[in-house]
């Protein structure tokens, strides 16, 4: 499971909401890829739920030119560093 926060400069707050709709969209084709869910939170933060049935299939998405390019572009569209935590889930349900 990775959960990404990235805080977008607030002129690129709308150009970051619609590349990670992109993203998220392409990413719905990836052979192993469970889940993608994007939230918003307050003007300019994105937070990014995302879970792969494998690390394979984790790498092979980060790996993909849709997510490289963006992350090429994080110094130009985000305000610091994104926060990007990995974890392995224990337990848990969704509906």
């Amino acid at each position: 499971m990775c959960v990404a926060i990235l805080r977008a400069e607030p002129e690129h707050a709308e150009e970051v909401e619609r590349t990670i709709r992109d993203i998220a969209a392409a990413t719905r084709d990836e052979p192993g890829a469970l889940a993608f869910v994007l939230h918003r939170q307050g003007a300019d933060t994105f937070i990014v739920y995302e879970k792969y049935a494998d690390e394979a299939a984790r790498d092979a998405h980060f790996a993909a030119p849709y997510v490289a390019g963006f992350v090429a572009r994080f110094p130009e569209l985000l305000a610091g560093e994104p926060q990007i935590e990995f974890a392995e889930e224990l337990v848990g349900f969704a509906r």
